[in-house]
């Protein structure tokens, strides 16, 4: 199944190469664990989009990534219900720029740019 989606991707995304990359590389990490005595059974989680969380006290210029990274992750975590909020964090740069994350909007509706940790 991965060999397949790594080869769809390639042809569809031609120019991506980041995403191509990233699914090599998965690929490989799958081939590897299934040399690995018990590691067989290890679960992987796709990201879901649930909303946007506003948050308008990042400043990229001079917060730290951490800083940024909590800011984005407490606004993605406010007003949730506490049993899901573990479970709840912002999403990367990187899962937003190779739309990793189910359920993505194909456009930013907002009146803000978009950002990712």
């Amino acid at each position: 199944k991965v060999e397949q989606a790594t080869k769809t991707t390639q042809e569809e995304c031609g120019a991506a190469e980041e995403g191509s990359e990233y699914l090599e590389k998965v690929r490989d990490l799958l081939q590897g664990m299934k040399r690995c005595p018990g590691l067989s059974g290890a679960v992987f989680e796709i990201p879901h989009f649930k909303s946007v969380a506003k948050v308008l006290s990042v400043d990229i210029t001079k917060d730290t990534d951490e800083e940024v990274d909590a800011k984005l992750t407490a606004a993605c975590k406010k007003d949730l219900p506490e049993e899901t909020r573990n479970d709840t964090r912002a999403a990367s740069q990187g899962e937003l720029r190779q739309r990793l994350v189910a359920n993505l909007p194909e456009t930013n509706e907002e009146d803000m740019p978009m950002y990712g940790i």
